[in-house]
C-alpha cells in the first residue's frame, strides 16, 4: 500500500508512530502546498532514504511566499 511519505511526521518516517501531533505536521504540510500556491514539499529530495535524513538532521519546510509572519 503506497504511503504518502512527503507528509510523514519525522517520528512516522522513523518509528512508525502516529499521534495528533503527527496529524498536525501532516497538516502543516498540506498549509505549506495551499501557501505555495501548489508547490510539492521536499521536491529535492526524489528518495524516501534521502528525506528521512534530512528531517533527522532538523530540516524543515521554509516558509512561502505567501504566509504572513503572523500565520
Amino acid at each position: 500500500m503506497p504511503v504518502p511519505v512527503k507528509w510523514l511526521a519525522p517520528e512516522s518516517l522513523h518509528n512508525y508512530e502516529f499521534s495528533v501531533w503527527s496529524d498536525v505536521w501532516s497538516y502543516g504540510v498540506t498549509l505549506w502546498e495551499i501557501f505555495t500556491l501548489g508547490e510539492p514539499p521536499w521536491q529535492e529530495y526524489s528518495d524516501v532514504s534521502t528525506l528521512k535524513a534530512a528531517l533527522l538532521r532538523g530540516e524543515r519546510l521554509l516558509k512561502p511566499q505567501f504566509a504572513t509572519q503572523q500565520m
